[in-house]
Parts: C-alpha cells; structure tokens; sequence
C-alpha cells in the first residue's frame, strides 16, 4: 500500500525507531498517501481542491475502506485540505496499526512516556528499505517509474524528503532533474493532490516555526 511505504521511507525503522520528518509534515504526507491508495482505486475524484466519492464500492482493505465511508458520510466536505487535516489526526495510528496487522512492523512503547512517541522497528529490513532503494535508483539514474512509484516520489518531495531518498549529493542534480519530469507526467488529480500536500505542510512548518 502506498501510505506503508511512504511510512518506510519517512520513518527510521531499520535504525532507531524514529521518524526522519516533522510529525505534523509526516501526518500530513500519510494522509496525502491514504487519499492517494483511493485515487489509484478510481475510488475518489479529485479536481482542484475539491474532493469527491466515485465509486462507493469497498476497496477490501480495512483502512482505505474506512476512510471511503467517511467521506461518502459528508458529502458537504469536499475541501481535500479539510480531508487531510482530518485524517493526518490519526494517520500514524492507523497506517502503523495496518503495517502492525500484515507483519510489518514492531511497536515498541517506551516505559516513561514523558511525551516520547513509540518508537516502531521493521521485521523484515530488506522490505523495509526496499521502497527508498527502489526510489533512489530510479532518480538518480532516470530510470522509468511505476504509478505508484511516481506518486510516492511526489508526494515525498511535497513533505521535503527528496534529498532524504537520494542521499549522496553527486546524485542530487540528476535526480531533480527526474523528479521534475515525474511532476510533469502526473495524472491531474495525483498532481493537484500533491500540490495540496506540499502548501498544507507549508503552513504546518510556518505555524510550527511562529
């Protein structure tokens, strides 16, 4: 699913267990990637700012089919910033629970809570950095894409991880280049998504920073 691999790339679960975002960025980006799993489903439509059911028929996976009811519940909110606002409330929770339920991941829950967040730990550490491997060779050496793949890469970008992914600085220049071609090639409702994403952690930074 693509929000388990968005998770994969932003959160360190090989190392120490921590996210490599900010959590209100990371919030922000699994939400972007939950509405995304819909889109690639022709599930929901999205033109613009506005945000829609198209198909009310369950997708068979328990989150995205929850998150499908409610939107199709109110149908008064279209705004995809309110949609994302919504769901970055509980994105961690429930694509943690998700990866947690297919074997993906371990939780481990500090003694002292003391504000610290649970730290979560891959069980399979070729899974788990197969998604950002995959994404760096891609864009540093230009080669093609899946669907998924390119909205993964954008909607990364749009959280401000590029430069995570693609870690040596020689590869950087190149893999820009790439990236903009990705951008280009979006589908209209992954593009106005990610654009939707990339100003919503905008604010989150700013109103963080202020």
């Amino acid at each position: 699913m693509l929000a388990d691999d968005f998770f994969l790339v932003a959160w360190d679960t090989t190392g120490s267990g921590k996210p490599r975002l900010h959590p209100s960025a990371l919030a922000l980006g699994l939400a972007g990637a939950l509405i995304a799993e819909l889109l690639m489903e022709h599930r929901v439509v999205l033109r613009g700012v506005r945000l829609q059911v198209a198909d009310p028929r369950p997708v068979r996976e328990y989150l995205a089919d929850a998150i499908l009811t409610d939107i199709a519940n109110a149908p008064q909110h279209t705004d995809v910033r309110t949609w994302l606002a919504y769901l970055a409330r509980r994105a961690v929770a429930d694509v943690t629970a998700r990866m947690a339920r297919s074997g993906l991941l371990d939780r481990e829950t500090p003694r002292i809570r003391r504000r610290r967040p649970s730290r979560y730990f891959a069980t399979d550490f070729g899974r788990a950095v197969w998604p950002s491997t995959r994404l760096r060779l891609s864009l540093a050496r230009g080669r093609p894409l899946t669907d998924h793949d390119m909205v993964l890469a954008a909607l990364l970008d749009a959280c401000g991880m590029t430069d995570t992914v693609v870690e040596d600085p020689a590869h950087r220049q190149a893999a820009r280049r790439r990236l903009a071609e990705v951008l280009t090639a979006l589908p209209r409702p992954a593009g106005d998504l990610t654009r939707q994403v990339r100003a919503a952690v905008g604010d989150a930074v700013l109103t963080y920073r202020s």
